[in-house]
């Protein structure tokens, strides 16, 4: 039975998620419809420009780390775990969107909602080290 910190870590880190993804698909449109840059590398740029903000939202505000302790440590091990994430995400967003053929900005938020377990369970076990 998961403890009434753990759930409101996971709310936290879920919150966080929901902000990361919409500068994630903003940017990701922007990108895309903008600059007529493929949708795959868009994904990435997006991803980086998101990933520094959940970065600094995760490390605040859902495991209570002060920014400067351990930054670049820290972000180190948090853009591995990202890395592994956006690995998932990107081979979930070709399938559903040039397998599938769901329009890629729905695709990019099914891909997201798999991809966010990798993302707080390394947080959460290695890159935080469970703060809560």
């Amino acid at each position: 039975m998961a403890k009434k910190g753990d759930l409101i870590q996971f709310f936290r880190f879920a919150l966080v998620g929901v902000v990361a993804t919409l500068i994630n698909l903003v940017f990701l449109y922007f990108f895309t419809e903008f600059f007529n840059i493929y949708y795959m590398i868009s994904a990435i740029f997006a991803f980086f420009i998101a990933d520094i903000s959940k970065y600094v939202l995760n490390k605040t505000w859902t495991f209570y780390e002060r920014l400067r302790d351990g930054f670049f440590r820290t972000y180190c091990k948090f853009l591995l775990v990202s890395l592994i994430a956006l690995g998932i995400n990107l081979f979930f967003l070709y399938i559903f969107t040039d397998i599938v053929g769901i329009y890629y900005l729905y695709s990019q938020v099914l891909a997201i909602a798999i991809s966010l377990w990798i993302n707080f369970l390394g947080s959460k076990f290695w890159t935080f080290k469970n703060k809560i």
